[in-house]
């Protein structure tokens, strides 16, 4: 944990100062082509310009020319966060110095995961202004709505916006990635679930608080149905804390046609009815 958070802060200097370099700090959505040139890349290309296979590949970066390629064939907010990435490996020189040199393969693949998660990190901060986005989101709900504002706002999808809410907001708040189709138990598949650290302080790890709760008959899996037709729903819950108390929460499901997007977080008002979770 030590040896993430330094890596996070130091991407978000980096970042914050190719924003300032750029003259972009605080301009939503970021303006990427300003900071391609803080990180000198000489131009953003389409893939198809890539001089090798470009088999499965939806970005990629040529160090030696200073030149970044995107698939210009995906969505608008997904095309936008390939190429932060791509730039966020230019601005960090540990990456050029890494990815540049040969390596035994066992060896090389635990680093260069560790570079692409890095980049990934990176993106988001890019795309959502670095430490700014603490400010803008201080005092407001993490709710779909103020994501789906957010997301309008930086140029990005409601999944990275929601995954960098959930993960930045002060108050106890999670998000589960969840799949649409059924497993052979009949449970819908939780791809992934986010934490803010006030949610761990107050209820532990979501990964594990939540496990199991997508099974058939549960009010989240109940909650993901009712999204499934109408692309949006919610309820409010009652959630055990780590010392055993329950805890009123919001229950917010939005379906994008690929998964359903999750948001738990605590309700400060009194429900008009509970279910226990």
């Amino acid at each position: 944990m030590a040896e993430r958070s330094f890596t996070r802060r130091r991407l978000e200097r980096i970042v914050d100062d190719a924003l300032r370099a750029a003259g972009v700090l605080g301009v939503r959505p970021t303006p990427l082509e300003a900071v391609a040139r803080v990180a000198g890349i000489r131009g953003v290309v389409p893939i198809e310009r890539l001089p090798f296979d470009r088999a499965r590949i939806l970005g990629a970066l040529w160090f030696a020319e200073r030149t970044v390629f995107v698939d210009e064939g995906q969505s608008e907010p997904r095309r936008r966060f390939t190429e932060a990435h791509e730039l966020v490996h230019a601005l960090c020189p540990w990456h050029e110095a890494v990815l540049r040199v040969d390596t035994e393969d066992e060896l090389f693949r635990p680093t260069v995961t560790a570079l692409e998660a890095e980049a990934n990190a990176g993106a988001a901060l890019l795309i959502f202004q670095g430490a700014a986005f603490a400010e803008r989101i201080a005092g407001e709900p993490p709710s779909i709505a103020f994501a789906l504002e957010l997301a309008a706002e930086h140029g990005a999808s409601a999944h990275a916006t929601l995954h960098e809410l959930v993960a930045m907001h002060a108050s106890p708040t999670a998000l589960l990635t969840v799949g649409r189709f059924r497993g052979r138990d009949g449970a819908l598949p939780v791809w992934r679930a986010v934490d803010s650290p006030a949610f761990r302080s107050r209820f532990g790890s979501a990964a594990e608080r939540l496990r199991g709760v997508m099974q058939p008959g549960r009010e989240l899996d109940e909650l993901a149905e009712a999204a499934r037709g109408s692309g949006r729903a919610s309820a409010v819950l009652r959630v055990q804390d780590r010392s055993g108390r329950p805890q009123r929460c919001v229950a917010e499901a939005y379906y994008n046609r690929h998964s359903f997007l999750i948001v738990l977080h605590q309700e400060a008002l009194a429900p008009r009815a509970a279910v226990q979770l």
